[in-house]
This record gives C-alpha cells, structure tokens and sequence, in this order.
C-alpha cells in the first residue's frame, strides 16, 4: 500500500493545525475570555450589593421612625411642668424619660452600625465598579486584537482546506478514514515512522509478531498511542 499520499496529506493538514493552533493557543483570546468571567463576577457582586444596600435603607428608615418617635415621647414628657404633677407622677415622668433616653442610645447606635455597614457597601460597589469598568477595557482591547489576527488568519485556514480537500481523492479511503478518526480526537501527528523497533510517537517497543506484520502490510496501529505506525 502507498503511504506516500498520506504522508503528503498529512504535512499539508499541519500547516492548518499550526494556523488553527495560533488561534486557539492565542494570548489575546485567553484574556478576553477571562475577562469575561471578571465582568459576570463583577454584575452579579454590584447585584448582591444593590440588594443589601436595599434591605439596609429599609432597615434605616424603620430605625429612623422609631427614633423620631422617641424623640417625640421625650419632648412630651421632658415638658410637662413638675410642680403641677404629684410626686408619684414625677416618679414615673422620671422612669419613663430614662427608659426612652435608654431607647434612643440604642437606636443611636443602632442607626450608627448601619450607617457604617451602608459607607461599607458604597465602598465596595465603587471597587466592583472600577474592576467591570478596567475588565471591559481590557475585553474590548483583546477581543479586537484577536478577531484582527483571525481576519487574518481564517482566509489561510480555508485556502488550504481547499487544497487538502483536494488531496483526499488520491489518498487510500481506508488511511484517510483512520486519519481523520484520530485528528479529531487529538492525535498529531497520526502517521509516524517505526524508529529503531518502537513507534516513532511515543516510543513504545513494537512486539517482534507486529513488526512482521508492520513489514508486511506496511503499517500498523500502535496499541499504545494509537497513533498508525508506516514502515520506512
């Protein structure tokens, strides 16, 4: 069997390989693609962010009527006149004025924790904004780097399928079927030469039986590889 035309097949299809694997290998496009998953963690954060910063401004404003209401019992009974009011009166005027000045010290400090917990949020819906906004940058810098080179690139690539297409008709159908069975899975390069008794790819010792056959039928599946063995 001829395992020229293979051969020749082949070294034409890893020029493609190497072009597809500039593209794939491509630093532009890792990097776009990674800022891709910067800008998603970034939304979904201001997202988490806008709805605590919520959830707080209800909590603020409930605080905040609660103070308000206090203030407004404190008025009432810091300004009722002691000398018309009998002394067990006074008493409880005293009681329940210590009681709300006790209220409002915690509501104070209360509105005090959620004011710091809503300068935190701020805080850190401006770093997440600053992050997406520096993430976007980069996406639309590297994205267009890449799709330059691809413009580039894609023209190659097609050029010289059309020219292994038109190596196939000379290639030996049962070759080329197991070529391409192992160029989709990976394997490359798929033809290799037997080299000092072992497969030319991943040098396993060939068994003294398949080299008979190896000789014979003038190639061979590697059982280790997979890769298919010619003989030189």
């Amino acid at each position: 069997m001829d395992i020229n035309k293979i051969l020749d097949y082949q070294k034409k299809d890893f020029e493609i390989i190497k072009l597809e694997r500039q593209l794939e290998n491509n630093e532009d496009k890792k990097i776009y693609q990674n800022m891709v998953g910067i800008i998603k963690d970034t939304k979904n954060k201001s997202t988490a962010l806008d709805k605590e910063a919520s959830t707080l401004l209800e909590e603020y404003k409930s605080l905040k009527h609660t103070y308000d209401e206090n203030l407004k019992s404190c008025g009432i009974v810091l300004n009722k006149d002691i000398e018309k009011i009998s002394e067990d009166d006074l008493n409880n005027v005293a009681n329940v004025a210590e009681n709300l000045i006790n209220n409002m010290n915690i509501i104070e400090k209360k509105l005090m924790y959620l004011a710091e917990r809503v300068n935190g949020i701020l805080s850190q819906f401006k770093d997440s904004k600053k992050k997406n906004s520096e993430a976007m940058k980069q996406y639309t810098a590297h994205k267009n780097a890449y799709e330059k080179l691809s413009e580039e690139l894609k023209p190659q690539i097609e050029e010289k399928q059309k020219e292994i297409k038109k190596l196939e008709k000379d290639v030996d159908a049962t070759l080329l079927s197991k070529y391409k069975q192992r160029r989709a899975d990976k394997i490359y390069p798929v033809f290799v030469p037997v080299t000092d008794k072992a497969c030319g790819g991943c040098r396993m010792e060939i068994p003294t039986a398949s080299l008979e056959k190896l000789k014979k039928q003038g190639f061979l599946e590697c059982e280790h590889c997979r890769r298919i063995i010619y003989f030189v």
